[in-house]
């Protein structure tokens, strides 16, 4: 089997600093589309307090990953059992409007370029 595996050692804190949360917050925006974040709205208060923001500093960090053919028992091999794996990926799709835009507001341009 393949797989990937990342084990993190720490202590979370509460980010209780409304600037701090709000640039925590920021970074996962542009991590996804860089530069979104100042295209947007401000937070509301309401949406700020609906939000746990966790930090934790990384005292230990491992990670660990296998890819490739598996290893069959040669018996398997021998018998034509069939070897293999499905590859199961991640990826960006097209951009839903949500039903209740407005008529002509289209996809932003950093948004639809991140979806091509």
């Amino acid at each position: 089997m393949n797989y990937r595996s990342a084990v993190v050692i720490g202590t979370a804190r509460l980010v209780e600093d409304p600037d701090e949360r709000i640039h925590a917050l920021d970074l996962i925006v542009d991590h996804m589309i860089p530069g979104r974040a100042a295209t947007m709205r401000p937070s509301t208060r309401k949406e700020l307090a609906a939000t746990a923001v966790l930090a934790v500093p990384l005292r230990e960090a491992s990670m660990k990953a296998r890819a490739g053919d598996p290893v069959d028992e040669p018996e398997d091999v021998a018998a034509g059992v069939w070897g293999g794996y499905v590859p199961v990926t991640r990826s960006i799709g097209t951009p839903v409007g949500a039903a209740d835009n407005l008529p002509g507001v289209n996809v932003p341009a950093d948004v639809a370029a991140r979806t091509r």
